[in-house]
């Protein structure tokens, strides 16, 4: 796999701001398992959100034991309608200052030719469920004067690509959404990052791909879910490792996309007076 130099991040700092829970759409394996076990070794306390049960609870009872942290396993279909909703209302008897929208891979696809049912799921899951999860927690995080949002999204939302034309779409909004919510609200004390992730050895990258597939060039998931946590902390608005085609122009349109967003977050005020 390649290499990722990881970004520093301060533990004590990262669980005063964003304890007592997070929640992770997508925790079952992956990314998301990831994240669950760095933000166990923080000491926070985690609410895992998947289809998988059991994948669910054999993760919170290692982390349980591992670090001493409470879980609760939610079951939930994110591409079902009102997912979002659901969440944030199972979690609402605790504090949480943290929300991770970590769903959203896709097999590859012939648009033309296949059935629009699969795209519809993708619409629910990376638009629909995210926009309800977001308001819903982005509620109660401004209620307790701050906490964050991670959003992964992916490098294929950077622009279009073949046999990829809803998951890039849907992977573009996460993006644009992500950077529009921390434009009106990190001076708020709500930290909100999107990551363009690249392609990572995960087991859903493994289901995917045919067998023999050269993992050398992808990287690993617990780098990557690592510097999100860090790019949040810090105040980073979003995330691009390079990846792919153009991949050495990436870093300067991430500078620049921040410098863009910085440069709108002063027009509006000077257009709101706020």
């Amino acid at each position: 796999m390649r290499d990722l130099a990881r970004l520093p991040l301060n533990e004590n700092h990262f669980r005063d701001r964003y304890g007592q829970w997070a929640v992770i759409a997508g925790a079952s394996e992956g990314t998301g398992a990831c994240f669950a076990r760095q933000l166990a070794g923080m000491g926070l306390n985690l609410v895992l959100v998947s289809r998988r049960q059991t994948a669910l609870h054999s993760l919170g009872e290692e982390l349980a034991e591992k670090h001493g942290v409470e879980f609760r396993s939610f079951v939930q279909d994110l591409t079902e309608t009102g997912a979002g909703l659901k969440i944030v209302e199972a979690t609402a008897d605790l504090d949480v200052g943290l929300y991770i929208s970590n769903a959203g891979a896709d097999g590859f696809s012939a648009f033309f030719e296949d059935s629009t049912e699969a795209a519809h799921r993708l619409v629910r899951m990376n638009i629909t469920t995210l926009v309800d999860a977001a308001n819903g927690f982005g509620k109660r995080l401004l209620a307790r004067g701050k906490g964050g949002i991670i959003v992964m999204a992916s490098g294929a939302g950077l622009g279009g690509q073949p046999n990829l034309a809803m998951y890039s779409a849907t992977k573009a909004f996460e993006i644009n959404f992500a950077e529009s919510l921390w434009a009106e609200y990190h001076e708020r004390g709500i930290d909100v990052i999107g990551v363009a992730a690249p392609i990572m050895r995960t087991p859903t990258l493994m289901r995917m791909v045919p067998e023999g597939f050269d993992t050398s060039d992808t990287f690993d998931p617990a780098d990557v879910t690592h510097n999100a946590l860090a790019g949040l902390l810090a105040g980073e608005p979003i995330q691009i490792i390079p990846d792919g085609p153009g991949a050495e122009k990436q870093p300067q349109v991430e500078k620049d996309r921040k410098a863009r967003l910085i440069g709108f977050v002063e027009f509006n005020k000077s257009l709101t007076g706020v």
